[in-house]
């Protein structure tokens, strides 16, 4: 199957010299979803850069479904992607809801019943269509991701990025962001894109890169890098409380399962061993 997002060697020189990214490699399926980690400046968000046409690679290739991202083929293939930050007030850019939603769509010089069309669209996925006419100023900011969710939506992406985009959540506006993501994913076949250091946006992604000062450290699946003493330890990371849970009882003779459990799943083992 061919990948819809390719790095090929990837090396990434910023103009003071600072080496961002030093042969980087991966590749994303279609429809997957992946939590890219790593510390503070260890190249993370060079890389969503690099996707979106916003900076160009030093040495190397990156491809979108097979084609090679070259400033040739920015305009088209930047339409396949939608990025979402971490502070939404940076994001906003109209005085209602739905004008900050058709910003985006402006730009592309569409129909106004096309535009106004995919706006209602995408308030409704992100449960935003009452709050049309109001300023985003006065929103919550839970509220404000939502509407930055919904003008990348608006676009039609079939990659979405989100950059760091729950970390000023609190928990339960994280979660429900999740939730519309993971819903929005399923309907629409998106390859989503988790950019993050938050251990806990690991739960129910497919895939796990990650970096340690512009170095590919790992690319696998969840579960093998909860196991990986050595990579946590290059990342400053713990595992899930879960699987520090489940460490425990395979400490004192228990064989617990392998896949990942969440707070249910692990309550759920513990209770048929006793």
């Amino acid at each position: 199957m061919q990948p819809k997002i390719e790095f090929k060697a990837v090396t990434f020189t910023y103009h003071n010299q600072v080496k961002a990214l030093e042969q980087v490699s991966f590749s994303i399926v279609n429809g997957e979803t992946v939590a890219l980690i790593g510390q503070n400046g260890s190249g993370k968000s060079t890389i969503a850069k690099l996707i979106d046409g916003l900076l160009m690679t030093t040495s190397g290739t990156v491809l979108i479904d097979g084609v090679a991202l070259t400033e040739n083929d920015l305009v088209k293939l930047r339409k396949e992607i939608g990025i979402v930050f971490q502070n939404p007030d940076d994001q906003i850019i109209g005085a209602t809801v739905e004008e900050d939603v058709a910003f985006g769509l402006e730009n592309r010089n569409l129909a106004y019943d096309e535009m106004q069309q995919r706006v209602n669209k995408a308030l409704k996925a992100v449960g935003m269509t009452e709050y049309r006419s109001v300023s985003p100023a006065l929103l919550s900011g839970g509220q404000k991701q939502k509407v930055s969710l919904a003008r990348a939506l608006a676009l039609e992406p079939s990659i979405l990025i989100l950059d760091e985009a729950t970390s000023m959540l609190d928990p339960i506006a994280k979660t429900e962001i999740k939730h519309i993501i993971k819903e929005l994913q399923a309907k629409y076949q998106l390859t989503v894109i988790y950019i993050t250091h938050d251990m806990e946006m690991l739960e129910k992604v497919d895939h796990v890169i990650a970096l340690n000062h512009g170095t590919l450290i790992f690319n696998g699946k969840p579960s093998d890098l909860y196991q990986d003493q050595l990579i946590l330890k290059q990342l400053a990371m713990q595992p899930p409380f879960t699987e520090q849970v489940k460490a425990i009882f395979k400490a004192r003779g228990f064989n617990p399962p392998t896949e990942y459990l969440d707070d249910r799943g692990l309550t759920e083992w513990i209770t048929k061993l006793f």
